[in-house]
């Protein structure tokens, strides 16, 4: 599986990078601030995960041949609409985020238009272009925040480090897109609509629901933790996060480059080899957390000054989280092949039931490592389920 090895490669460095200016800003930032930071972006994530990520997989999905054209324009003019109409209907939020809501919006269409870049990229198994775009940003965003930090006597805002994290990804969005903008087809209102009408009545429309849901579960904990938590646990676990985010780099990559290729699957010989390398992946990965999680006893303290004592226990929680979510990764790509997207939704809304009450049962009792635990234990409820209907799909399939 030398794509994974690729794409892991070139995200180990650019996750490398922002592991250090996340160490920095660990330091560097006040509590009050990055609690503050911690939940601006998970604001954008759910945004970007709900809506770019569906129109991204969908586009991998629709369009499978290499070099081909079609719905470029109209897929990202109905993005920036729904992006518009949460932008509008979460105006209330002001009132608590000032102006950062907007600044937050731009965070937000920042993202999508550089998720979108990779997306064209890995449609066609370009996965060298699409690892370059996540490494130049990073790259960028890195030069852009330890400027801000020398300018800033060593105390950033998180309004500042949003702006530089919005601009860096918009320049590389415009690097990587500006010479094919001219190969895709026009688009106006009319096609707009057409292609939205053609999602909304054909059979992605669970898929749509499915991933507008994944991107709301894999915000739950930061969100419980606004709400039924405190400052102190919502920044402790953003920092958790941050080590856990790096750890995660296998998960990102083995999800980059299953889903392309497992479309594109022409016999069940492939399906094998590529479940086979997925578990060398996965024993390699085993070992990496159980270091990882062992090492935080001494790295966190050391990164934080102490400041946020409990992050050890929600990172090493987070740890088995992880393995977990890699463990069973290829299964949810097998059913978004075999189309079985009203199950996932199914599923995931499940899950997400499951994670909103255990977040109010533990995070009042334990903090953050309460938020830990219930995302891990819906995560992993999830995850079994679509293990087992994966394999029964696999047998239904191999039998025809």
């Amino acid at each position: 599986m030398k794509a994974v090895f690729q794409v892991l490669s070139f995200d180990v460095l650019s996750k490398l990078v922002l592991g250090v200016l996340g160490i920095a800003l660990i330091r560097y930032m006040p509590p009050a601030e990055y609690a503050e930071y911690t939940f601006a972006l998970s604001l954008a994530a759910f945004v970007t995960q709900s809506i770019s990520a569906t129109f991204n997989r969908v586009y991998i999905l629709t369009s499978p041949q290499e070099g081909g054209h079609g719905n470029e324009w109209s897929a990202i003019g109905l993005q920036a609409f729904l992006i518009a109409a949460l932008v509008v209907f979460g105006l209330p939020l002001i009132s608590s985020l000032g102006n950062s809501y907007w600044l937050i919006t731009a965070l937000i269409l920042a993202n999508c238009a550089s998720d979108f870049a990779k997306t064209y990229y890995q449609r066609d198994l370009k996965f060298f272009r699409f690892s370059l775009i996540e490494l130049s940003r990073s790259m960028l965003f890195f030069i852009g925040a330890v400027v801000l930090i020398a300018l800033s006597d060593a105390s950033v805002s998180s309004d500042a480090i949003i702006s530089v994290q919005a601009v860096s990804l918009l320049v590389v969005a415009w690097w990587a897109l500006t010479r094919r903008l001219s190969e895709w087809n026009a688009t106006n209102i009319c096609e707009i609509t057409a292609y939205a009408r053609g999602l909304i009545q054909g059979k992605y429309t669970y898929l749509f629901a499915y991933f507008f849901i994944v991107g709301i579960f894999a915000q739950t904990d930061i969100f419980m933790l606004k709400i039924v938590g405190d400052e102190t646990m919502l920044a402790t676990y953003g920092s958790a996060f941050r080590y856990y985010s790096i750890l995660s780099l296998a998960l990102g990559a083995v999800h980059v480059v299953l889903l392309p290729m497992i479309q594109k699957l022409s016999s069940n010989q492939e399906l094998r080899m590529i479940l086979a390398a997925h578990r060398r992946v996965l024993l390699l990965f085993v070992l990496v957390a159980a270091v990882a999680g062992w090492l935080a006893e001494w790295v966190i303290p050391w990164v934080d000054s102490g400041r946020y004592p409990e992050a050890i226990a929600t990172f090493r929680i987070l740890c088995i989280s992880a393995v977990i979510s890699l463990a069973f990764s290829p299964h949810a790509n097998l059913l978004m092949r075999y189309e079985r997207f009203q199950f996932l939704s199914f599923v995931i809304i499940a899950a997400l039931a499951v994670h909103i009450g255990l977040c109010l049962l533990l995070i009042p009792l334990h903090g953050a490592s309460g938020a830990a635990v219930a995302t891990t234990i819906a995560a992993a409820l999830a995850n079994v389920v679509f293990f087992f209907k994966s394999r029964e799909q696999v047998r239904q399939h191999l039998a025809t």
